[in-house]
């Protein structure tokens, strides 16, 4: 008797709605191997002739044998990737042992219809196509009817659940996730590192933060540690005043700190930043997010007064950081001077789906001429945007993560320097924000104690214009 297995590589309860398959007939040898394959996890692979570009990453059944004319087993299967050159990969879980070896011979005999001869010549081995599948399923259950049920219950064509409605909770957790996992990116750390529902849990309790079942995530005890031994600039020392949730994910020598800066529930928060703080290249970036409405962004978003204030908070920032002065070194050096974007998302992730909340980034300084346009009028003359509005002058997910990754947008080195303490001041807010705190580590290095805290004084660059008294900016 085979050992019980760890895990299933996929919930058989997961929706498959096959309407294709492939006879997989392989030698004693090569099905002994894949055998001992998904005794571990279920899943096993096998290179096959190329299939039509129609055919792949589509839901399909495998009926599979060790000997060419016998069917013993019954999988879920997909083709998602190449294998060999000319050649792809079956992938197959969930499998199904019949009950006794079922001869191929007595499938054809029941096999009727215009697409009889397509479901014979699958039946040899190879894709079988949908209209083929149909013919083969049909005589599959006037052949062996127990067979047929083990096949069948492999395939749920049930209707996938409808789109969720995008309410205030379910919006910030989405704002939540997409945030996290935009600063892992950005940060060249894997998404898989963190591990979250698409959707919000339902129960009781809401959480509040996407950290709450986590067992990994910081107290505040552990924050102090990790600033010891990640964040060396005096400046951050704010964050271990904080009582917030937090966890590090690390990769090699990069090490991303997450702090999701609210501890009230979701459905009091009135939206999630993202502040990415890039220590390596010594820049920030700002990120609001806004929903359009609709199912797909459709009925388009309408500017409120929430948007206003915090766009004002934004110029707040703004106007400090202008009296940093002109940064002309090559680490500054950023594509615009514009460190404020807007995210609005089309709509929120539905069923299984992961990764990034789909939608479109606008630099702050670009949104405030496109609300100038009559572009961004309704047919009444009111204020609102679409996803037609946007055009093609938006950044996309992709787009925004390499430009931000690499220092081409944001603060410059200066500005950075000067910008803590209004951090600062947004993490002792009300508003629900992410700030992420990336450091580069090195194992000669490490403090052996925190430093001082000193009091420190900028000086900006030489001016342009000599006789104007120097702005001396105090920390």
């Amino acid at each position: 008797m085979p050992p019980p297995r760890p895990f299933t590589y996929l919930d058989g309860r997961q929706r498959w709605p096959a309407e294709q398959g492939y006879f997989l007939f392989v030698s004693r040898e090569r099905f002994q191997a894949l055998e001992d394959g998904r005794r571990v996890t279920d899943l096993c692979s096998q290179s096959i002739g190329e299939l039509p570009a129609g055919a792949k990453r589509k839901p399909m059944i495998c009926f599979s044998g060790s000997k060419k004319g016998e069917i013993t087993h019954i999988a879920r299967a997909e083709v998602r990737y190449g294998a060999e050159s000319g050649r792809d990969r079956l992938d197959m879980w969930n499998h199904k042992e019949l009950p006794h070896a079922l001869r191929i011979s007595a499938i054809k005999k029941e096999l009727t219809g215009p697409q009889a001869w397509r479901a014979a010549k699958a039946l040899d081995g190879g894709p079988c196509s949908p209209a083929a599948f149909m013919v083969v399923m049909d005589a599959l259950k006037k052949a062996d009817p127990k067979v047929f049920k083990i096949a069948d219950k492999l395939i749920d064509r049930r209707p996938p659940p409808g789109d969720p409605e995008p309410t205030a909770s379910r919006q910030n957790w989405a704002y939540q996730r997409d945030a996290v996992i935009t600063a892992l990116e950005i940060a060249r750390l894997p998404k898989e590192l963190f591990r979250s529902p698409t959707q919000l849990p339902e129960g009781k309790r809401p959480p509040k933060s996407v950290f709450d079942s986590d067992k990994e995530m910081k107290s505040i005890e552990d924050i102090l540690v990790l600033r010891d031994a990640a964040i060396r600039d005096p400046d951050w020392q704010f964050v271990t005043e904080q009582l917030y949730p937090a966890k590090t994910f690390e990769n090699g020598a990069t090490k991303l700190t997450v702090v999701l800066a609210n501890k009230l529930e979701l459905e009091k928060q009135l939206g999630v930043d993202l502040i990415y703080v890039n220590e390596t290249l010594n820049a920030v970036a700002f990120v609001q997010y806004k929903m359009l409405r609709g199912r797909d962004g459709e009925d388009g978003y309408r500017p409120d007064g929430q948007l206003d204030v915090e766009i004002a908070r934004m110029d707040a920032a703004a106007k400090m950081l202008a009296a940093c002065g002109v940064d002309d070194s090559c680490d500054g050096y950023r594509f615009g001077t514009d460190p404020f974007f807007l995210k609005f998302c089309k709509k929120l992730l539905t069923h299984n789906d992961q990764g990034h909340v789909p939608g479109y980034y606008l630099p702050l300084s670009y949104w405030r001429k496109l609300v100038a346009t009559p572009q961004a009028r309704g047919n009444r003359g009111g204020l609102i945007v679409y996803p037609e509005t946007f055009g093609r002058r938006h950044f996309t997910p992709s787009a925004f993560i390499d430009m931000i990754a690499r220092g081409w947008a944001g603060t410059t080195t200066l500005q950075t320097n000067v910008l803590v303490p209004y951090l600062a001041e947004i993490m002792r807010g009300k508003t629900g924000v992410v700030l992420a705190v990336e450091t580069t580590q090195s194992g000669d290095e490490a403090p052996e104690e925190q430093p001082e805290l000193v009091e420190r004084k900028f000086v900006p660059p030489k001016p342009r214009h000599p006789g104007r008294k120097r702005k001396v900016i105090q920390l």
